[in-house]
């Protein structure tokens, strides 16, 4: 049995995948990322000689492989017949010309909702009433620990792109042209001194968070920096 855990909401999506591992007897551990079919095939049957049938759980296997390689089809052929359970997690949204690759698979979407793009699209100077009533709407339906992560995200990328470093961090290298075109008018409407101060906040955020320093909910932190850019 193959479970294919992906989408925007990786939270909620590892936990998923955490819950299951938690669960699971015989575990087989493995990194998607240039997975050959020998060390697949080995760990398995090895795990499964002497003990029951192995639970396998591999992450982003189908996100950084070419699924129209002859070792991703190998690969798919053996997990799709394997008596072994297969669990799947990939950090992003997988198409559906990869997902028909397993057939017989349980697919766990986890998708962000629209407006929270919109909302990190909206977080610039000078427009903090649109934001922080962008902000709220959000909190309705998505955990704010998860919005001031992707806030963390876009500020992340923001800086990644404003440097000559810009293809050293995935989330750069995985941006299509449209997405790198938003994120250099964003970055134009806050100009370097404004986004370092902002992403300097953000950290100081997330570092008296983790520590307890402050006695609030992380939801009023995130009012406080959006009101003050």
């Amino acid at each position: 049995m193959i479970t294919i855990i992906h989408g925007t909401d990786t939270t909620l999506s590892r936990d998923l995948f955490f819950e299951a591992k938690g669960n699971a007897k015989n575990i087989v551990l493995l990194e998607g990322e240039g997975l050959v079919f020998d060390t697949l095939f080995q760990a398995i049957e090895n795990k499964s000689l002497f003990d029951e049938e192995a639970t396998v759980f591999i992450e982003n296997f189908l996100t950084k492989n070419k699924s129209n390689t002859t070792e991703f089809k190998k690969i798919a052929t053996y997990l799709n017949i394997s008596k072994s359970s297969v669990f799947l997690w990939e950090n992003t949204e997988i198409t559906k010309t990869t997902l028909s690759q397993f057939p017989k698979a349980e697919v766990k979407s986890f998708t962000l909702p629209q407006n929270l793009f919109l909302f990190l699209d909206n977080i610039i100077p000078n427009n903090s009433s649109n934001s922080i009533k962008l902000f709220h709407e959000l909190i309705k339906v998505t955990a704010p620990e998860l919005i001031f992560f992707m806030i963390l995200r876009q500020f992340r990328i923001l800086m990644a792109t404003s440097s000559t470093s810009s293809n050293s961090i995935d989330e750069t290298r995985r941006l299509a042209p449209w997405q790198m075109s938003k994120f250099k008018k964003q970055l134009g409407l806050f100009g370097q001194e404004k986004l370092e101060s902002a992403y300097k906040k953000l950290f100081e955020i997330e570092q008296n968070h983790k520590t307890g320093k402050v006695s609030y909910p992380i939801d009023k932190s995130i009012d406080f920096f959006l009101a003050g850019l």
